[in-house]
Order: structure tokens, then C-alpha cells, then sequence
């Protein structure tokens, strides 16, 4: 018995030093985009906005190869949108810009592959909304005159408080593939697909989830 649990020590002890966890810093350039659909709009371009995001990193070895990589980001998201429609005959047209600001913590499972400094991963990323703003211009022509009126919505208020209604949880799937540099820096491409409609649920069944890629830079501390 004496020596089966020294044995188990001593695979603990082991365990323990290949376990070793690891803590750091991350930033990251973010082109952001969306699934944005509305019955009400026809002709809708959407275009990447540029963002960026920040934040801290925990290092769970599993093995010599697979780890778990929990984060907790700053992130902003957000979207370009133009659309066009017709209504009693007459053009209306809308152009509207979306600046999102999130906390957002993935959970990424890694693979190193082989022993080279290549890796790949993948794991589920839950947002939360801090805040946000909805601002454009909505333009139509009455009897030859052409109206411009803009607008300026809190994302995340309700359509009570005059607000866009967004909602403030956000659920997506992340892939990433990466490179260690050295043994403290690394860089990785990561793109994250937004699976929740974040669209007001009086948005007339419209459609808003996230798109996002990433370009960051890893510091192990």
C-alpha cells in the first residue's frame, strides 16, 4: 500500500510539473461583421467595420500537445449596413453603422501539432454587451424633394427608452490556428461565428449575429 501511494505521488508530482499553468496577455485587431437580415429591407450591403480587442489568458496543459485556453476580452464588434426599399412607390434608403462593445470569454481547446510550433483550436465564446451605439441616416424623396433625417440609438436599451433592444448575451463558436514565435509570443488568426440573433425580438423577425476575425499577438507572462 506504502508503495502504491508513494507510486501516486510521485505520478501527481509529475503530473503537476507538465500541468503547469500558465498566465498572459493578448491583443487583437478585429474585422467585424454580421448575419443581418430584415423583411422590412431590400437591397442590404454590409461592410467590416475595423475594432480591436484586449485581454487575459489562462494556460491549462493537458498533455504534451492539448491544453485549455479560457480568456476574459474586451472586445468590439459591429457592422456597416446599407440597404434600399420601396414603399407606396416611393425609394427609401438607409445606411446604418453598429459599434458594439463586448466582454467576451472563449473557451478554446488547443492542439499542437506534433512537435512543431503550429497550432490549432476551437472551443464555444460567451459575450456579454456593455454597450453600443446604432447611428445613421434614412433617406427618401416626397414630390421631388429628397428628406434626410439621422438617428442615434443606444444598441442595448429598450425600444422603450428609445434604444435599438439589442440583446446583451451573445453565443459563438470560435476556430483558430496559430504559431508559437518563441516560448513567451505567439500569433494566431481566429475567426468567431456569432450563433445567437441579437436582434430586438420586436424587430419584425430580423436577423443580427456576429461575424468576427481576429489577428492577435500573445504574450505568455
Amino acid at each position: 500500500m506504502k508503495k502504491l501511494l508513494f507510486t501516486a505521488f510521485i505520478l501527481l508530482c509529475s503530473m503537476g510539473v507538465k500541468a503547469q499553468i500558465n498566465y498572459g496577455i493578448q491583443a487583437s485587431g478585429v474585422l467585424s461583421n454580421a448575419a443581418f437580415t430584415d423583411d422590412d429591407l431590400d437591397n442590404t450591403k454590409k461592410e467590416f467595420r475595423p475594432g480591436f480587442a484586449a485581454g487575459i489568458f489562462v494556460e491549462f496543459p493537458i498533455s504534451d500537445n492539448f491544453g485549455v485556453i479560457p480568456s476574459v476580452n474586451f472586445m468590439q464588434k459591429g457592422v456597416k449596413v446599407t440597404s434600399e426599399t420601396t414603399i407606396a412607390g416611393e425609394d427609401f434608403n438607409q445606411e446604418m453603422k453598429a459599434s458594439l462593445n463586448y466582454i467576451e470569454v472563449p473557451v478554446i481547446v488547443v492542439y499542437t501539432i506534433g512537435k512543431s510550433n503550429f497550432y490549432i483550436g476551437a472551443g464555444p465564446s460567451f459575450g456579454y454587451g456593455l454597450s453600443g451605439k446604432l447611428k445613421g441616416t434614412f433617406e427618401f424623396e416626397e414630390e421631388g424633394v429628397l428628406y434626410s433625417e439621422s438617428f442615434n440609438m443606444d444598441a442595448f436599451k429598450s425600444e422603450d427608452e428609445n434604444g435599438a433592444g439589442l440583446k446583451r448575451f451573445d453565443f459563438g463558436i470560435t476556430g483558430m490556428a496559430g504559431y508559437k514565435i518563441s516560448s513567451n509570443f505567439s500569433i494566431a488568426a481566429s475567426y468567431l461565428h456569432g450563433v445567437s440573433n441579437i436582434a430586438s425580438d420586436d424587430a419584425n423577425d430580423a436577423k443580427f449575429s456576429n461575424r468576427n476575425i481576429l489577428i492577435s499577438l500573445a504574450y505568455k507572462i
